[in-house]
């Protein structure tokens, strides 16, 4: 796991700017940090040393092609062992190793065999045109952010947005608009990014740059072709082949050169996946983060009889709300973009807690239930016959609905949204009624919708950088090819049985996990802001103090006085709505101010 940033074409970029690019991203691979620069271009990366610690020094060259690259490659070990049976020699056991071999051999297509996560850059010198080429997973798990140059002849590019400003000619200008993507998206849904000139990497892109000119296509997934138990489609059947899917991913994942644990929050992903790991690892170790006091769902009492249950040596980990301010502008610096997931809080300081306890990587179960339908919403969708279901669908996916976008936008900005084509909330829920209208598979368009154009910035985006602040890496079984592949080839019918959503999983666990998991309800792994944020507490004050002050920035996109009127509900009948908008705002608020920012 690494940081990697560069540049391609145009004027040099001086060798000290490009420190100072690196120095940006240090928490993200603090173990050695190296630098090609060339005349036209450049490749930098901040490594963290997960695999092949003694070998493994980035940037890789193999020829006229220089690489750097993020992320892990689970597969590398048979890769290895095919090229090699091919004649190629490595050295060393990093996971890396494979790329340049197998991209000289297949071209582009040699991400087709990566199984793992990973963003790429690649310079690629041979012929008459030298280009610079930038790949990342199927699902987004690694981020990675670039420019043009004001004369369109340099691509500048970062994983992480706040190191890609300290290039020169960064478009610093604010996308009015992304605004209005944010509280309609929750995160600001990609390829656009807060910075109107600057875009990041949807899931499986493969991106060349050349000569001035920029192209980008996608490299999609194809389903799998199921081997059913029994020769017909069951849940019995799902059940097995998805565990037996995770049984070998773990076995891959859990393959490194430093200590692994597990995040468990008690819930039926984690408690899964901790089972799993816990036959694989002795005395596996495993997390679980909640708060002092008594608050609504409090999962830690669940997360213990899963530890003890799994046998792990189980951390808990409790935070003081007391302190959520000062760690609100701790995290908020690390999330490159507004996100309005509270519980980006708590992630921030179990993956610290992670850190300090001396574990470089975690597995996590996130990814569940966007795959196999974990969520009522999209059930309740699917099952809405009603021509206008996808707008009581839309403020499922939204930090704040556009009803209540209308008594909140200044007139100012919303003739700005207005005249670009009205509420995001809208426009995407239009288009995925579009979809869903063309598509056989009412559900399976839901799935599909969500993995690909919001959990990638929502879910995924936060999880690599708020552990990545820590030197973690975040590894997610879940979102491996081969079960997405199965995810996808799976009928929906088979996701959502009766009333139970994600029936494949449910299955699957049943074997590992102990029955109150599989019995109990689903909750949602979260930060209970709507109980936090009443007088009294320091979320409370701080939400007044921030979002009230005359010369809060973002008084350019919303009312005052309607901010002042949910902070008066809320405080007076605290509710989970204006909470919910209240930390949207504060978590906008913090963002621009963070980075000096006046829209």
């Amino acid at each position: 796991m690494c940081r990697i940033y560069g540049h391609f074409g145009g004027a040099p970029v001086d060798r000290e700017v490009l420190r100072a690019v690196a120095r940006g991203m240090h928490h993200g691979g603090p173990d050695e940090q190296t630098l090609h620069l060339a005349d036209t271009w450049s490749l930098g990366n901040n490594r963290l040393a997960i695999q092949g610690i003694s070998h493994g020094h980035q940037p890789f060259t193999l020829g006229e092609a220089t690489c750097v690259f993020n992320g892990e490659i689970y597969n590398h070990r048979e890769l290895r062992a095919e090229l090699a049976a091919q004649g190629h020699r490595f050295e060393g056991d990093c996971d890396g190793d494979v790329l340049l071999p197998l991209y000289r051999k297949y071209g582009d297509a040699f991400v087709s065999r990566l199984e793992g996560m990973y963003a790429i850059a690649v310079v690629d010198r041979r012929g008459a045109e030298p280009c610079l080429k930038l790949f990342n997973d199927h699902a987004g798990m690694k981020s990675l952010y670039y420019h043009l140059s004001a004369d369109g002849r340099r691509l500048s590019f970062a994983s992480e947005l706040e190191s890609l400003a300290r290039f020169p000619d960064f478009p610093s200008e604010l996308d009015p608009l992304a605004v209005d993507r944010y509280l309609g998206g929750k995160a600001v849904w990609g390829p656009g990014t807060m910075y109107a000139g600057v875009r990041t990497l949807v899931p499986g892109t493969v991106l060349t740059f050349a000569g001035g000119k920029l192209t980008e296509r996608q490299i999609e997934l194809a389903p799998a072709e199921l081997d059913w138990p029994g020769g017909e489609p069951s849940l019995a059947g799902a059940g097995e082949l998805l565990d037996g899917l995770l049984q070998r991913e773990l076995g891959r994942m859990l393959d490194a050169d430093v200590p692994v644990c597990v995040i468990t929050s008690g819930g039926l992903d984690s408690s899964y996946t901790s089972a799993l790991a816990a036959r694989l690892v002795p005395d596996l170790a495993s997390f679980n983060i909640a708060y002092q006091g008594d608050w609504p769902s409090d999962e830690r009492e669940f997360a213990a009889e899963v530890a003890r249950h799994c046998g792990t040596r189980h951390h808990q980990v409790l935070l003081d709300p007391a302190g959520f301010p000062a760690l609100i502008d701790r995290f908020v610096r690390h999330l490159d973009q507004p996100n309005n997931a509270p519980h980006s809080l708590s992630t921030f300081a179990l993956f610290e807690a992670i850190h300090q306890a001396g574990f470089k990587v975690a597995l996590t179960g996130d990814g569940a239930d966007e795959l196999f339908a974990g969520y009522a919403r999209f059930v309740k969708a699917a099952r809405d016959d009603s021509a206008s279901w996808h707008r009581d669908y839309q403020p499922t996916m939204a930090a704040v609905p556009t009803a209540t976008l209308d008594g909140l936008y200044t007139a100012e900005y919303w003739a700005q949204v207005g005249a670009a084509g009205g509420y995001f909330g809208d426009r995407s829920a239009d288009e995925l009624a579009a979809r869903v209208s063309s598509s056989a598979d009412k559900l399976e368009t839901l799935l599909r919708y969500d993995q690909f154009e919001r959990f990638p910035y929502y879910i995924l985006r936060r999880v690599d950088h708020l552990s990545m602040a820590h030197s973690v890496e975040a590894r997610v079984p879940f979102l491996q090819p081969s079960v997405m592949r199965f995810a996808h080839a799976l009928p929906a019918g088979l996701k959502v049985v009766g009333e139970q959503v994600k029936a494949p999983v449910v299955e699957a666990a049943r074997r590992w996990v102990p029955q109150s998991v599989i019995d109990r309800p689903k909750q949602p792994f979260t930060l209970p802001i709507a109980a936090m944020i009443k007088p009294g507490q320091a979320l409370h004050e701080l939400i007044g103090d921030t979002l009230l002050a005359p010369g809060a920035r973002c008084h350019a996109y919303v009312r005052p006085e309607a901010v002042r009127e949910l902070f008066r509900l809320q405080s007076e009948r605290p509710g989970a709505h204006p909470a919910e908008v209240l930390w949207s705002l504060l978590m906008l608020e913090t963002w621009l101010t963070t980075r000096h920012l006046n829209p």
